[in-house]
Parts: structure tokens; sequence; C-alpha cells
């Protein structure tokens, strides 16, 4: 892609609708250029937004372009604002003590390090129902199987933006949930994005997290730390 990256390139970009070369253009240009990366990063922000204030409302069909599931996920970290990481790459899924589902898919990203394996963070950024439970169920089912098989694991279930609302208290509909599996897991954490919490205050909206959750200054951050200790990255 030689040419300046503009607006229109960034929303084909983050909708997905560039030629494959351009894609990995692109993502070769995020990992080397940190500002791209937080251009990216506000755009799809704009975009989440967006789709939430229309939540429910049947949008028209437009054509699909083919995506890989690797793609995806590549994508997915990538517009988290993870592109500053050198030296990831993408495995498929070999089973172990991944849920099946997730195996199948292999819609995760991993860093070409060995030195964190069994190690995994599960991001939600959306605070639908099905997804809220979908990373409570695929934790829970994730160091179960690391039990039986007797390794070693950690887990982080990291919130960002609406997925902050898995770890409001008084808000969230799985509380009891996060007790019993914070009691269950002590290789189990929480973590709540600082920025997103910050930005519900500025909205006027009153925060609260539930005990277990501990807050760092961003969930870009938090990402980008653990990738680059060679944690396996997976968005719910």
């Amino acid at each position: 892609m030689k040419m300046p990256i503009s607006d229109e390139i960034l929303n084909a970009f983050v909708d997905q609708q560039l030629t494959s070369g351009e894609m990995e253009e692109m993502f070769e240009a995020a990992r080397e250029d940190a500002g791209l990366a937080q251009r990216i990063c506000g755009v799809r922000q704009l975009k989440s937004m967006v789709r939430h204030a229309y939540d429910g409302i049947e949008p028209g069909r437009p054509a699909r372009v083919a995506r890989s599931p690797g793609m995806q996920a590549l994508a997915a970290a990538l517009l988290l604002g993870v592109g500053g990481i050198v030296g990831w790459s993408l495995h498929p899924a070999t089973g172990g003590i991944l849920p099946a589902v997730l195996a199948q898919k292999g819609e995760f990203v991993r860093t070409g390090q060995q030195s964190a394996a069994n190690r995994f963070i599960l991001h939600i950024d959306s605070d639908k129902p099905e997804h809220m439970a979908a990373v409570l169920d695929y934790a829970d089912q994730i160091l179960d199987s690391a039990r039986q098989e007797g390794v070693q694991a950690e887990l982080e279930i990291v919130a960002n933006n609406y997925g902050l609302n898995l770890l409001r208290e008084g808000f969230t509909p799985y509380r009891e949930r996060i007790d019993a599996l914070a009691a269950k897991h002590a290789n189990l954490t929480f973590i709540a994005c600082g920025q997103a919490v910050a930005r519900y205050e500025r909205e006027g909206k009153q925060i609260r997290l539930v005990k277990e959750a501990k807050m760092v200054p961003s969930a870009i951050g938090e990402v980008v730390s653990k990738m680059k200790e060679g944690w396996t990255y997976i968005r719910v």
C-alpha cells in the first residue's frame, strides 16, 4: 500500500474490506507505527459506539468478504491497539487445554515466544449477555482442563469498552458466577480497563467494580505487556 493512509483506508481496514495483500501491508505498518495503531484503535472504538447505539435494529445486508478466522483474530488484536508487538504470529489451535470451540475456530493470537505456555488473556469489549456468559464459560473450561491435565496455567479476563459492565458491582448479571469462579480458580484474574472507567465517569456514571476486579491503567497496556511475555490472546 504505497500511498498515504487516509481515513477512508482506515475505515476499510477496520471493516476488513481491503484485499488480502493490502490487509497484510496495513498489519505491517501498524506494527511499526504506534501512531497508526492509535488511529486504528480510535476508528474501531467509534464504530463500536455506533453499533451499540443501533443494537437491535436490523441492518441491511452488504456483500460479505470471505475472511479467515486467523485474520480476524489478528485484526481484533491490532484494532485493540496492540500494534507494536514484534515477533507475534498466528498459530492454529491444536486442542490441549483450550475448549473445543476455540480450538476448532483458531481465533486467537499467540506470540512466537514459549515463555508463557498455558497463559491466556480472554478479552471482552461487549456487554451482550451471550458474550459475558461465554467469557466466563471459557475461563472455567480452560482452567478446569489445566487442572485435569496437571499443568500450570494462568488466565486473565480483560474487560474494556462495554465489556466493563461484566465487572460493575450492582450492574453485572453474573455477580454470583464471578464469586464462584474466583473461589474455584486462584489462577484466574479479572482485569478492568482504567481508561474505560474514566470514560464512564466523564459521562456521569458511577463506577464501582466487583471486589475481584483489578483495575489497570489501560486494557491495551495490559494486553501488550502480557503478549510480549508470550501469553496467548483470545478475543471473545
